[in-house]
C-alpha cells in the first residue's frame, strides 16, 4: 500500500464527505447524474459520482491565475469550456488539496459575493463522450 494510501473499504468520496462535515456546506444528492453534492446557500459546488474524483465549481479567473499549479500537481484535470476541475483523490494529499480547492469554491460561489456568481452550470459528468445509436424501429415479425 502506498504512503497516504486508505484501504479501499472506505472511499475517499466518504472520506471527502466527512471532512467537510464542520463546514456550511449541505449534503445533498447531484444534480446531474448519481452521486453526491456539497451545496452552499442552494449552489452544488462539489459533485462527488465516483469514490476516487470530486468535481469543484470554481471561476474561470480562479482556474486561469492556478492553472500552473494544478496541472503541475498531477492530480487536477481543467477542463475546457467549463467551471468545473476535477480531483483525483487518492491519498491524504488529495483530500487537503480538495479542502483547498473547496475552500476557493466557498468564497468564489458565496451568495454576498454576486458579481462571481454565473448560471448554473453543468458538471462535466453530463458531457456527452458519444452519441447514442438511434432506437431501431419495432416490427410486426419481432412480435411472433
Amino acid at each position: 500500500m502506498r504512503r497516504g494510501c486508505r484501504p479501499r473499504s472506505v472511499s475517499y468520496a466518504a472520506l471527502a464527505v466527512e471532512r467537510f462535515r464542520n463546514w456550511p456546506l449541505a449534503v445533498r444528492r447531484a444534480d446531474c447524474g448519481p452521486g453526491r453534492a456539497l451545496t452552499l446557500a442552494g449552489i452544488q459546488i462539489v459533485h462527488l459520482h465516483q469514490d476516487d474524483l470530486a468535481e469543484v465549481l470554481l471561476t474561470e479567473r480562479v482556474i486561469g491565475r492556478l492553472s500552473p499549479a494544478l496541472t503541475s500537481s498531477g492530480r487536477v484535470d481543467i477542463l475546457p469550456d467549463t467551471p468545473w476541475v476535477q480531483v483525483h483523490l487518492d491519498t491524504d494529499g488529495d483530500l487537503f488539496l480538495l479542502q483547498s480547492l473547496v475552500s476557493l469554491a466557498i468564497q468564489t460561489n458565496d451568495p454576498p459575493t454576486p458579481t462571481h456568481r454565473r448560471p448554473n452550470t453543468p458538471c462535466p459528468y453530463l458531457r456527452p463522450t458519444h452519441v447514442p445509436a438511434p432506437p431501431r424501429p419495432f416490427s410486426q415479425s419481432a412480435r411472433l
